[in-house]
C-alpha cells in the first residue's frame, strides 16, 4: 500500500514540474521511491518528454466569397473594405479561463458591426469546426484539459483563445 501512494503522489508530483525534461527517480531506505528534479544520490536518470501542443489551423476565406461591390484585387482579404466587418472577439469562454466540472461549452463571438444577413461565422474548438448563422456554438463532450478557441468571418480572425477544464474527482 505504501508503494501504491508514493507512486500515486509521483504521478501528482510530475505535472508540477512544468517545462522539465529531465527527472530523477530513487528508493530510500524505507523502500519509499522519491521523484525530484534535482539528482540524488542513486538516483536513476528518466527523460520525460514535453507536453503535446496544439497549434489551430488558420482559416482562409472560401474562393468567390465577397461583398457586392467588392471585386477580387480591390481589397485584401482581412481589410474591413472587404469584409465589410472591422472586428471579431471571442466573449466567452475568456482567455486562460478554468471552467469547472463542465460537459459542454458554449463559445459567443463579438462581431462588429453586427453579423450580417446571409453571413455566417465559423468557431473552432480543437480544430472541430461549427458554421452557425449566429454568434455562438456549443461543443458538447469536453474532455477536461487545454483547450484552443478560434473564430472567423468573411475572412476576418478573432485572436485565439485558450481555456482549461477541470474536473472534479469522483470519490473511489
Amino acid at each position: 500500500m505504501r508503494h501504491l501512494t508514493a507512486c500515486f503522489l509521483a504521478l501528482l508530483l510530475i505535472p508540477s514540474l512544468g517545462a522539465a525534461d529531465v527527472l530523477y527517480k530513487w528508493v530510500d531506505a524505507q523502500g519509499i521511491v522519491h521523484y525530484s528534479d534535482k539528482p540524488a544520490p542513486g538516483a536513476t536518470k528518466i527523460d520525460v518528454p514535453k507536453a503535446p501542443t496544439f497549434t489551430p489551423p488558420q482559416m482562409a476565406a472560401p474562393e468567390g466569397l465577397h461583398r457586392e461591390g467588392v471585386h477580387r484585387g480591390d481589397a485584401s482579404p482581412q481589410s474591413p473594405a472587404a469584409t465589410g466587418y472591422t472586428a471579431i472577439t471571442i466573449d466567452s469562454p475568456q482567455d486562460q479561463q478554468t471552467l469547472w466540472n463542465v460537459p459542454s461549452v458554449t463559445v459567443t463571438v463579438n462581431v462588429a458591426p453586427a453579423l450580417q444577413p446571409g453571413d455566417s461565422v465559423t468557431i473552432s474548438l480543437d480544430g472541430a469546426a461549427q458554421t452557425v448563422n449566429g454568434t455562438s456554438a456549443t461543443f458538447n463532450d469536453v474532455d477536461r484539459g487545454q483547450h484552443t478557441v478560434t473564430a472567423s468571418v468573411s475572412g476576418m480572425n478573432a485572436p485565439p483563445v485558450t481555456f482549461y477544464i477541470q474536473k472534479t474527482a469522483k470519490p473511489p
